[in-house]
């Protein structure tokens, strides 16, 4: 063995530290922050607040390179951020609706 082979900080001794399989590292997680803050202020608190933590979540996740957990994160933001959209939508709508009817029956 020469010098080379016993340096820990040769290119040929890196490791996958981070355990996944070869060539199959994800290229991108998304954490969803400011979608979640947009979906706070405009939309549904009570979600978009469980999305801001679990973006903050993912965003470590990914800081620290843990990469499946960070993805599991991205998701469950992912979905308190769809049920807050849908939700704050049909609500808006239903109020509006509430309106309306109120408005045409004071009317008559």
């Amino acid at each position: 063995m020469s010098d080379f082979d016993n340096n820990p900080w040769a290119a040929s001794n890196v490791t996958d530290d981070f355990n996944f399989p070869q060539n199959q590292f994800p290229v991108n997680v998304p954490d969803y922050l400011v979608a979640s803050i947009l979906v706070t202020l405009f939309c549904c608190q009570p979600l978009g607040i469980a999305a801001i933590v679990f973006s903050a979540l993912a965003n470590g996740e990914k800081s620290a390179g843990n990469y499946p957990k960070a993805v599991n994160h991205a998701k469950n933001a992912k979905t308190c951020l769809m049920i807050g959209v849908i939700g704050g939508a049909l609500l808006i709508l239903f109020f509006l609706g509430l309106g309306i009817i109120g408005a045409l029956t004071d009317i008559q």
